[in-house]
């Protein structure tokens, strides 16, 4: 069963709006402080909160869809996307709860759609994959925006920015593919983004912090091992045992792992070292 809540004083949204898609468990005080980045980076936007363990309290500015069951990540935002497009809006950002955000987020990314025409686009941040790092590591609050939006092979799920004609000729996120944890999803969806002949890029026109799992790693079902597993297993069904070959296709210069993928790669190694000694 799903319980769509609706604050007193939210506003109907228009279809030329931006629409934020946040699905959560638990940790209110890391949803509010994202929601309050949202709302004092001035850009109109409807905000749907999926709650995926019945505890959020709304704070009067967003949509709240409570769950019966926990949907996960691909599953929250899938839920998110399948009620909000009803609506007609613009276009879609999907945005984890452990985040903070620059100032004029939404405007820098929509600036950037409007130039480039991308067909996916993700934030510059400080976080895993190399294709969205820059120089700069600080505080979001501080960063300075730059007009660079960079060709990329995909966008780290924390944040991207799909817009509607996207989501009806690609569809929504394969959750059955990647059903608990979802870090294949990006990946994914990106190379169906690509394959019909659109454009993913990755700009500097807003910036994130990573909080770095915040919610998901204090879950008790949570095992970052497992989560690189069910990536691995899922694009190897789905796109072949060379997938990484396919996505990387055209990036030959990128490095294709990521500091979560390095850091559990070295784990293998130093066990391995042990295991032989």
């Amino acid at each position: 069963m799903i319980t769509l809540i609706t604050t007193p004083d939210t506003r109907a949204s228009s279809p030329e709006q931006i629409c934020v898609i946040i699905p959560v468990f638990g940790e209110q005080h890391l949803t509010d402080a994202v929601i309050k980045d949202l709302v004092d980076g001035g850009h109109p936007c409807a905000i749907y909160v999926v709650d995926n363990r019945g505890d959020y309290r709304p704070s009067g500015v967003e949509y709240v869809l409570q769950t019966d069951s926990n949907r996960h990540w691909a599953g929250g935002c899938n839920l998110g996307l399948s009620i909000a497009k009803e609506r007609g809006h613009a276009a879609y950002v999907l945005l984890n709860n452990d985040v903070r955000l620059s100032k004029r987020f939404l405007a820098g990314i929509s600036a950037a759609w409007s130039d480039t025409g991308a067909c996916l686009i993700g934030p510059a941040y400080d976080h895993n994959w190399p294709q969205q790092r820059t120089v700069y590591t600080g505080l979001a609050r501080q960063y300075k925006p730059r007009d660079v939006d960079r060709l990329v092979p995909f966008v780290d799920g924390t944040c991207f920015f799909i817009p509607h004609r996207v989501l009806e000729s690609v569809g929504l996120l394969d959750e059955r593919t990647w059903p608990r944890y979802g870090w294949g999803c990006d990946k994914d969806y990106a190379l169906r983004v690509r394959q019909s002949g659109g454009e993913v890029r990755a700009t500097e026109r807003a910036y994130l912090n990573h909080l770095g799992r915040q919610t998901a790693a204090k879950a008790s079902w949570y095992d970052e091992r497992e989560a690189e597993e069910e990536n691995n297993a899922g694009m190897s069904a789905k796109w072949g045992p060379k997938w990484r070959d396919v996505l990387y296709a055209g990036f030959d210069g990128l490095s294709r792992d990521g500091l979560v993928q390095l850091r559990l790669l070295r784990s293998d190694q130093e066990e391995a070292q042990g295991n032989a000694s």
